[in-house]
């Protein structure tokens, strides 16, 4: 009979304050990289080119996811990121396959929100496939594979993160638009309340990864991310 995990030493709030935190002490490196593809997209969308746009919007939120993974870790690790470096993942040499892993990923999760219930079931079981595959150097099939391992026996708390940072960043946008409504300034609003979320919801892969990773296999943080640049 296999034995049930015990429950983890962390709570849906402790991870919530500790994403807050990263961000908040990290805003200046994380805001700029997230500005950056924002920005890229935002453009694109300006442009109304149509499947392109799609495709390119979809591009710059995976690069956005693993720059700021890379800087995440690093922060964790007791090293301060710098935008720099991160912005410089896209060159790196593990870019292409974690570009393609990502896109995979956010596809798959946006297609299943034709039943409802898929995002809730994908999310949770592929919450670490990108720090899995920059830190372990797993292929594509390898890094869904080992985050459905770490994941398991904790995916409800993990999914509940994702919930309720969707929550705030609902709530936020229904503020937005009730006080500044639907023109030039409520969207530029709108724009940067999307950035600011997104520099704290991208820090949860590499959270969770560390946590899990410490929780299951006893290796520190330190240990986990000493292999990256």
């Amino acid at each position: 009979m296999a034995t049930s995990l015990p429950s983890p030493s962390w709570t849906v709030t402790s991870i919530l304050e500790r994403s807050y935190a990263l961000a908040r002490d990290n805003f200046a490196a994380f805001f700029t990289v997230a500005v950056i593809f924002s920005a890229v997209s935002l453009v694109v969308d300006i442009l109304s080119l149509g499947v392109l746009a799609a495709i390119v919007q979809l591009v710059c939120a995976v690069a956005t996811s693993i720059c700021l993974t890379w800087g995440t870790l690093r922060a964790i690790g007791g090293r301060k990121p710098e935008w720099e470096p991160m912005l410089r993942q896209v060159q790196g040499p593990k870019f292409g396959w974690l570009l393609v892993l990502g896109c995979i990923q956010y596809f798959v999760i946006a297609v299943s929100m034709i039943v409802v219930v898929g995002p809730l079931f994908l999310i949770p079981l592929w919450a670490v496939t990108i720090p899995a595959m920059m830190i372990e150097g797993t292929d594509v099939g390898g890094a869904f594979n080992r985050s459905m391992d770490l994941t398991s026996g904790r995916r409800l708390p993990i999914l509940g993160v994702f919930l309720l940072w969707l929550v705030i960043f609902i709530l936020g946008g229904l503020v937005i638009y009730a006080v500044l409504g639907h023109g030039a300034l409520g969207s530029l609003v709108l724009w940067v309340w999307t950035a600011l979320m997104a520099i704290v919801v991208h820090t949860l892969p590499a959270i969770f990864y560390v946590l899990l990773r410490e929780e299951k296999e006893g290796v520190s943080a330190g240990q986990i991310t000493a292999t990256l640049d």
